[in-house]
């Protein structure tokens, strides 16, 4: 896939693929690395917030949507965004699941191509 971390800057992650080695049949972006690169993509992003509590976090994805919206023609970046709930660090120091809903925006060549909602939880590594 080649993923790479791009940034992460005022709670907004950034990260994203090439189209060469992600590329489909058709020519375009291959649909499976398209939402490996929104679900890797969310899981960091709990996981960034899970360290600021925890030593040892983990995370995991319980659920996930995702929607296609146009063709992936080129170098692709995954935007993800998310509303910390405010007792996600609560939870965690608690020795709870931290849960967090994440929005993540697929952009290729400037067109929004793909959105992904994703369930993450995050808890002490057992």
């Amino acid at each position: 896939m080649q993923l790479q971390f791009d940034d992460f800057d005022r709670g907004i992650l950034t990260m994203s693929c090439p189209l060469e080695p992600n590329i489909n049949d058709k020519g375009t972006g291959f649909g499976g690395s398209i939402g490996a690169l929104a679900t890797i993509c969310g899981w960091t992003y709990t996981m960034i917030h899970a360290k600021t509590v925890l030593d040892e976090p983990e995370a995991m994805i319980v659920d996930q949507t995702m929607k296609f919206h146009a063709p992936v023609t080129g170098h692709f970046t995954a935007t993800c965004t998310a509303t910390i709930p405010d007792d996600f660090q609560e939870r965690l120091q608690e020795g709870r699941n931290g849960k967090l809903d994440v929005e993540i925006e697929i952009h290729s060549n400037g067109v929004l191509t793909a959105t992904y909602q994703g369930f993450y939880i995050a808890r002490k590594r057992t």
